[in-house]
């Protein structure tokens, strides 16, 4: 960010700042700005319950996108976490299944021991209306008294059958609740899972990010963290200058007011624009200071001859009457000299495996900096005492889950066969009592017989529901046996995900490259005993025969560079010096770290031939040839 320019000490505000300014006195205020792209997206790092995260599927530099492409992606647990929420569901459901069976199978229960008191106090119905006069008083006292017992034993039972009829109602209703709970957790993370990656909301082509902390663009496989800018896509490429002035400043601008903006990249030239906007309170930037400032937002003339570029730093001075121009000054040609560093085109960051709920790791070694390594060599060993630890117990409660899955298989071919036999003797009962209530009514006393009827009608009820009852302690088994497969699977899933992890804890070259560390936090580079965070890269593989020079040439400097000018690379390690070529330029301007906050432009330099012995990560010397600094300028102001 530019920093704004400070008014002159010797201006001090007048006393009664919402008063405007006496006609004619005015002092000079100068601002500074940048330009910005009108229509650009910015490009956040998508937010994560884990940082810093890892930057995958990152469109490459400049690359034209159309809108609803993928732009960005990070690495998120959250897949392995869905899966594991999910077949978490699948278990929930079997147990509740299974639940619902067994009080279904209680439900049945209850309600054979309510008909079998139904049955019984029928028949005390039957001798307990037998006349007293007819039979002896010890046995009229005893019907009567059988009578209001099978009466109170009937009212318990049905208590007891409406008790689980209630129990089965409560089932479902917990049952759902924890299932839509669930089914959020899991929505919620397909939620996160879908905020994980970042599509272009427009046209346009992608320009990466710097990153605040390393000081360097933010590429594919690079570290960052959640809500930090990783670059924008611009669209249309029309161009303003977005300045701040401070309060005290404030009174001096208006709308529509003409402004005369100096670009520092380009030398000379000027353009006269106007305040299309003043926001309506000032804002605090504490990194400059304790002042508030006001955002003018200036829109530029539709035909300028300037190519402009976003991070152009820019000076604005108020104008009190329209003038002209100030020509174009002549840049002479002559040589720059600037710092630069040998890097790879052809990148593979390391970095530790990312395992669920496994957040810090230890780095055992690493292969030795500058080293070249082959495909299949051993780049770095991460250590984490808690993947072993998990992974013990998840195999112990796995294979006591194995050992209780083999049980109950044992135990339901014994329960099939005792169901099987309950049905089978309640048909039997059924089919006894039924002979015997087919005898003639004249030939038994009518007591009896009308027992016998009731004990027909008792027992086709207790057949017709053995079968249900076998039926649903089927369903409870079946159930059952659902959920602790359901069970294996998720421990058999966690073990597979803790395993795969254990193995990419030992990181291997997937290509020959060379060996180039990275630094952490306090600038030091990583060494074996470091404790490293998931998602961190603590190094890099860099393809050796892909490699380039990347400079950074200051703003008011840029404008003498071109694509195809020569330069001269000097490598003081090797006491060198080799041609090379301009062939790309940044674009963006951005600030050249965060204790250099001077504004600067990437630059690429390819080496006309590809000397021996070159590291990535080697600092060199670029000086670039003056020849093509005029037609540089020239061709900085054409579109």
């Amino acid at each position: 960010m530019i920093l704004p320019a400070t008014t002159p000490a010797s201006s001090v505000a007048p006393a009664n700042a919402l008063s405007p300014p006496v006609q004619g006195k005015s002092r000079p205020v100068l601002l500074t700005g940048e330009v910005i792209a009108k229509d650009s997206q910015i490009i956040f790092v998508p937010p994560s319950n884990s940082s810093p995260v890892v930057l995958s599927n990152f469109v490459a530099e400049g690359s034209k996108v159309n809108k609803g492409d993928l732009v960005l992606r990070i690495e998120t647990p959250n897949n392995a976490s869905i899966e594991q929420l999910e077949i978490g569901m699948q278990q929930t459901k079997a147990k509740t299944d299974s639940e619902l069976a067994k009080l279904e199978v209680a439900a049945l229960e209850a309600e054979k021991n309510l008909l079998t008191a139904k049955a019984a106090l029928a028949k005390s119905l039957v001798d307990a209306a037998l006349p007293k006069a007819q039979i002896s008083a010890l046995d009229f006292d005893k019907y009567q008294a059988e009578k209001e017992r099978s009466e109170r034993d009937q009212q318990v039972k049905q208590l007891a059958f409406d008790d689980a009829n209630t129990s089965i109602s409560r089932k479902k209703s917990d049952a759902d609740l924890e299932l839509k709970k669930q089914e959020i957790n899991i929505n919620y993370l397909k939620t996160q899972l879908t905020r994980s990656e970042v599509r272009a909301s427009q046209d346009g082509y992608v320009v990466h990010g710097y990153s605040n902390w390393r000081n360097e663009r933010l590429e594919e496989g690079s570290s960052a963290f959640p809500g930090n800018n990783a670059g924008q896509v611009i669209g249309s490429g029309q161009m303003e200058v977005r300045a701040w002035a401070l309060e005290a400043d404030r009174i001096y601008l208006k709308e529509g007011q003409t402004l005369s903006l100096k670009f520092d990249a380009l030398p000379g030239s000027e353009i006269l624009a106007s305040i299309a906007n003043i926001s309506n309170a000032p804002e605090e930037h504490s990194i400059w200071g304790y002042g508030r400032y006001f955002r003018i937002d200036i829109k530029l003339p539709a035909q300028h001859n300037f190519k402009l570029v976003p991070g152009m730093s820019v000076m604005i001075e108020p104008m009190q009457a329209p003038r002209k121009s100030n020509d174009r000054a002549t840049t002479k040609a002559q040589d720059l000299t600037i710092e630069g560093e040998i890097q790879s085109r052809v990148i593979t960051p390391i970095g530790p495996p990312s395992i669920p709920y496994i957040w810090q790791y230890t780095l055992a070694q690493m292969a030795p900096e500058g080293s070249i390594v082959k495909a299949g060599d051993m780049l770095a060993t991460f250590q984490a005492a808690e993947v072993a630890n998990k992974l013990a117990s998840q195999k112990s409660q796995l294979n006591e889950k194995l050992r209780a899955l083999e049980k109950f298989k044992l135990e339901q071919t014994e329960a099939e066969k005792a169901a099987d036999l309950a049905v089978a003797e309640a048909q039997s009962n059924a089919e006894k009592a039924a002979r015997k209530a087919t005898m003639p009514k004249e030939l038994i006393r009518r007591v009896d017989y009308d027992k016998l009827v009731i004990e027909k009608s008792l027992n086709n009820e207790l057949a017709a529901l053995s079968q249900k009852l076998r039926t649903a302690q089927t369903r409870a088994r079946k159930a059952e046996k659902t959920g602790l497969d359901t069970e294996i699977t998720m421990l058999q899933g966690k073990i597979d995900s803790l395993l795969k992890g254990q193995k990419a804890m030992t990181v291997t070259a997937s290509k020959p490259g060379m060996m180039i560390y990275k630094s952490n936090f306090e600038g030091e580079k990583f060494t074996a005993g470091s404790q490293i965070w998931m998602g961190l890269s603590i190094a890099s593989v860099a393809d050796p025969d892909k490699l380039f020079v990347l400079a950074k040439v200051p703003e008011a400097q840029s404008s003498t560079i071109k694509i195809g000018q020569n330069a001269r690379i000097t490598i003081p390690g090797a006491n060198t010096t080799v041609s090379a070529r301009v062939t790309g330029l940044g674009n963006v301007f951005h600030s050249k770290s965060t204790s250099q906050p001077i504004i600067v432009r990437d630059i690429e330099l390819e080496f006309e031939q590809m000397p021996k012995g070159l590291k990535p990560g080697a600092a060199v010397q670029a000086i670039l040839s003056g020849a093509g600094a005029e037609s540089a300028m020239a061709g900085a102001i054409k579109k």
